[in-house]
């Protein structure tokens, strides 16, 4: 086995279809860690809201959250490294969009600034958002105007918002701010019985992937980039599927994340977390 680190996705991807980690994934994912392998969960959520999950996976260290915009220690949620958004730029983005019907987000480093989301803009929070914010615990400050001063570590500035209204925000934003910052939509995790699909905007620093997140970790570590599996399925696992010596993407995968895996595991209904993990441990993959 050629790999010493593997950064495994949560939603789509680890997680199955009702959030939680199947009994085969687990077992899988203590087969890799026995094996040397570094587990990485590497997800678009912050800490807090990937700590119910991450609780039932003995022996992890270090996550890449806020999709690769921060690095935790998974037992402490002590932010070991953080790549933050020019706080102008985010006042930009914030002008450009808080007149849509949604609040819009910004992603804050907790430890710095005492809350994960700074909620503004003219809009309301989604049913979905409520929901969600309520689900995981996620600690808001709502404050309708702001100015730069305000925006100091910002990881990230987003929007949740009904799926067809999403591409017409990002062109917006990618219009707007070409070359400025780093931005993809993509769909939102829902809340039980949703009454519409919801999409999820992330606006990130120029650079800002789960490939740079991981970068960071592969180097603390002394692993070069031939030494990473990677496991995902969605737009913002693209980057570091193109980058890792081993790519897997899940059955369930949206074909931009297909597009780029040397390898297809089974849908994550069907634990295909588990699969891969015994595809690399045996030697096939």
């Amino acid at each position: 086995m050629n790999y010493r680190l593997l950064a495994i996705d949560l939603d789509g991807t680890l997680l199955c279809p009702d959030g939680k980690v199947s009994r085969e994934n687990l077992a899988a994912i203590a087969d890799a860690q026995a094996a040397g392998l570094a587990v990485v969960p590497c997800t678009g959520r912050g800490w807090r809201e990937a700590k119910h999950v991450l609780d039932d996976i003995p022996n992890l260290g270090v996550g890449v959250f806020v999709t690769g915009a921060a690095i935790t220690d998974l037992p402490t949620g002590t932010t070991q490294h953080f790549t933050e958004m020019d706080p102008g730029t985010a006042a930009e983005l914030i002008d450009l969009l808080k007149d849509e019907p949604q609040a819009v987000l910004a992603y804050r480093e907790p430890n710095r600034v005492g809350h994960e989301y700074l909620v503004t803009g003219n809009g309301q929070l989604t049913p979905n958002s409520k929901w969600w914010f309520d689900f995981t615990g996620a600690i808001l400050h709502t404050q309708r105007d702001v100015t730069p001063d305000d925006l100091h570590h910002t990881l990230r500035v987003g929007m949740v918002a009904p799926g067809s209204r999403m591409p017409d925000i990002l062109a917006k934003v990618n219009e707007q701010f070409a070359g400025r910052v780093q931005a993809h939509a993509f769909a939102a995790v829902q809340s039980p019985d949703p009454d519409e699909a919801i999409h999820i905007i992330e606006i990130f620093a120029p650079g800002v992937d789960k490939w740079h997140g991981l970068t960071w970790v592969a180097e603390q570590m002394n692993i070069g980039p031939d030494q990473v599996a990677v496991i995902g399925d969605e737009i913002n696992d693209v980057a570091m599927l193109q980058a890792a010596g081993c790519a897997i993407a899940m059955e369930n995968a949206a074909d931009a994340a297909k597009q780029h895996a040397a390898y297809i595991t089974k849908p994550n209904h069907d634990h295909g977390v588990a699969h891969a993990i015994h595809q690399i441990l045996d030697g096939h993959w």
